[in-house]
């Protein structure tokens, strides 16, 4: 199991450093978020709620929000793959992009929930609506990317001897 943890980690860290590093000032897009998402959709649920936990603690290390907002933020996402694993044919390209645009965006009122039971107050929220429905629309159409790239690591792992652990209550 620690293999790979840290093989998804380090994907995940590469993934955030280059999107918040790399990407930010020009295109904003939410790839780990995205990356979450797909590996909560693999049989091995123990993978994903670890990798939830390291990226969400990386993620609300970096930024200036309340801690453990973008933990909260990546334990929903992996509970949303986990609720629609069973329900969606994930193997075509539709179903892909759809469950992304409703997870990233539950994902994205669940915050907005969390900060203004906090306290604060959001910006005007119609242009932060339209803002960040053009962010989740965008990373959503890089839904068969993830997956794949996910699959990818999977298939890696698996020929060096890793098995997906499989739980009797999601199967």
């Amino acid at each position: 199991m620690t293999i790979p943890v840290l093989l998804f980690s380090l994907v995940g860290m590469g993934l955030f450093y280059s999107q918040n590093l790399l990407l930010f000032p020009q295109v904003r897009l939410r790839l780990l978020g995205l990356f979450l998402f797909y590996v909560g959709l693999r049989p091995s649920f123990p993978l994903a709620f670890s990798l939830a936990l390291v990226l969400g603690l990386l993620q609300d290390s970096f930024a200036a929000t309340p801690f453990g907002l973008h933990l909260a933020g990546s334990l929903l996402l992996v509970g949303m793959a986990r609720f629609c694993r069973r329900r969606l044919l994930l193997q075509k390209t539709g179903p892909l992009i759809i469950a992304s645009i409703v997870a990233l965006t539950l994902q994205e009122m669940g915050i907005l929930l969390i900060l203004m039971i906090q306290g604060f107050q959001p910006f005007v929220l119609s242009e932060l609506a339209s803002f960040q429905g053009l962010e989740i629309l965008a990373t959503a159409a890089l839904a068969p990317l993830m997956a794949a790239l996910v699959g990818g690591l999977e298939n890696f792992l698996r020929r060096h001897g890793w098995r997906a652990e499989r739980s009797s209550a999601t199967e």
